[in-house]
This record gives structure tokens, C-alpha cells and sequence, in this order.
């Protein structure tokens, strides 16, 4: 995997009752790419912003890894 870092567009789903973030699709390159299974979800702390990690499978063999900054609101895709 390639390490990206990388700002990008999502649209994610927002549970009101637990408040619980579940992404949809992302745009990268002005590709748009929808997340079929969400293999793992966990949360880190980086330079004390908490991100939630995504990791994702896209078309049935192509993983990503996106990360949710909490404090910002702020999308990345961090590994490809």
C-alpha cells in the first residue's frame, strides 16, 4: 500500500442515535469510488487530534485506508 495522505470529498452516513460515522463514497483523482465492506474500524490519536481509521474494500480487491478527523471534520485517504 501507498502512503497518501491525501484531503478528499466524502459522503458518509451519520447514525443520530449513536452518532456512529460509517463512509459511503469518496472522490480521488475526480474518480468517484464507493466503499463496498468496511474490513476494519478503530481510533487513533495523532498529534492530539482523534481520527477514526477506515480500512475498506473498493471493486473487490482494491484496499484503502481513510481516516476521519474528528476535531476538523476532515477527511483523508491515508493509505491506497
Amino acid at each position: 500500500m501507498k502512503i497518501l495522505n491525501t484531503p478528499i470529498d466524502m459522503i458518509a452516513l451519520f447514525n443520530s442515535d449513536s452518532g456512529k460515522v460509517t463512509p459511503f463514497k469518496f472522490k480521488y483523482n475526480d474518480i468517484p469510488i464507493k466503499i463496498q465492506k468496511i474490513y476494519k474500524t478503530y481510533e487513533e490519536k495523532f498529534a492530539g487530534n482523534r481520527r477514526i481509521v477506515f480500512v475498506c474494500l473498493h471493486n473487490g480487491k482494491d484496499i484503502y485506508e481513510i481516516k476521519y478527523e474528528v476535531d476538523t471534520f476532515k477527511w483523508y485517504l491515508f493509505k491506497k
